[in-house]
């Protein structure tokens, strides 16, 4: 069993979903994160509550699934990005994570 994470930035995220239905992943999570570039942004801790206008809203989506799934996921993801390679700033991410056990 794998664990599948593709990261997306919140304006490709339908395209995600997309990829998961192809490839028959019929249960998975995902929820909103919003993440910043540290080279870019540095957030200043003592006025946090108006930093809200800066970083990057995204979607985390998960799943765990059997080895030939996450395989073909991964490749896809692949494609897609170098599809895109050159005209989108954000491409998509996507990680393969063993797991050892579980009850």
């Amino acid at each position: 069993m794998k664990l599948l994470i593709i990261l997306s930035v919140a304006e490709f995220a339908d395209e995600v979903r997309q990829v998961m239905s192809r490839n028959k992943v019929s249960v998975f999570s995902e929820t909103p994160m919003h993440g910043f570039r540290t080279e870019k942004h540095q957030p200043d801790v003592r006025s946090w509550f108006s930093q809200g206008d800066h970083g990057i809203y995204s979607t985390l989506f998960f799943s765990f699934q059997t080895e030939e799934t996450v395989k073909v996921v991964l490749e896809e993801i692949r494609a897609y990005n170098e599809s895109w390679a050159g005209r989108r700033d954000n491409p998509l991410h996507a990680y393969e994570i063993a797991v050892e056990s579980f009850v």
